[in-house]
């Protein structure tokens, strides 16, 4: 069977700082929020730059430009392929509404990523990209 998925992710820049989002994952492990930069799955039928303006919207309840993308990555889990889009995007409106799957928001530095994000893969795919 081939199973597949798509997701976007954004990573907001605004001048030297990059936003990032402690996101609720399980309530059964002792810290239940993880930093992440924004993302998720594209709807069927929906463009990708349609779904990662969605997506920022749904969550953080502003609009955003996008301002190039970034990168592709792929990987499998389990016997599903996740294909994903990574763009660089800008908020004009800092006045964030976050969806209650988020605990707290923070502009951090490109050299304060490896502090943030635990996800390993993002931080290689994000190795040698300029932002």
């Amino acid at each position: 069977m081939n199973n597949m998925y798509v997701r976007v992710k954004g990573i907001v820049k605004k001048e030297d700082k990059y936003l990032v989002l402690k996101r609720w994952v399980d309530d059964k492990i002792p810290d239940p929020f993880v930093w992440e930069f924004i993302d998720g799955e594209i709807n069927h039928g929906e463009s990708p730059d349609d779904a990662i303006k969605r997506i920022v919207h749904e969550s953080m309840g502003v609009d955003c430009g996008i301002s190039k993308l970034i990168y592709t990555w792929s990987n499998m889990i389990g016997d599903t392929q996740c294909v994903g889009i990574a763009y660089l995007l800008n908020v004009e409106d800092e006045d964030f509404n976050l969806h209650e799957d988020f605990g707290e928001w923070a502009w951090i530095t490109r050299d304060e990523f490896e502090y943030y994000i635990e996800n390993r893969y993002v931080l290689k795919d994000l190795d040698g990209v300029e932002l």
